[in-house]
């Protein structure tokens, strides 16, 4: 397992956001935490196995697919978070 850059982008955004006590920081911490489960959940999700409960299999892996989606779009959230930080 190794990490990826929705947790290493987020990461980053949150410790200078800490560092230079900026606001919003909710965005890379949540980022932060959808990267996580997306880095746990990411191997499932793209398997074709789903079990005995296939209505819940399905329904999980949606909601486990939209994580990762949102880990995905809130890197492009957290690049941009930086710059209005310190460029405006």
């Amino acid at each position: 397992m190794r990490l990826n850059t929705a947790i290493v982008i987020s990461l980053i955004t949150l410790l200078l956001g800490f560092f230079f006590e900026k606001v919003y920081l909710w965005v890379p911490l949540s980022v932060l935490i959808a990267g996580i489960i997306d880095l746990f959940t990411r191997q499932w999700v793209m398997s074709d196995r789903v079990g005995q409960m296939q209505r819940l299999s399905v329904t999980l892996k949606s909601l486990f697919a939209l994580t990762g989606f949102y880990a995905m779009i809130g890197q492009v959230a957290c690049i941009g978070l930086i710059i209005w930080w310190f460029i405006f």
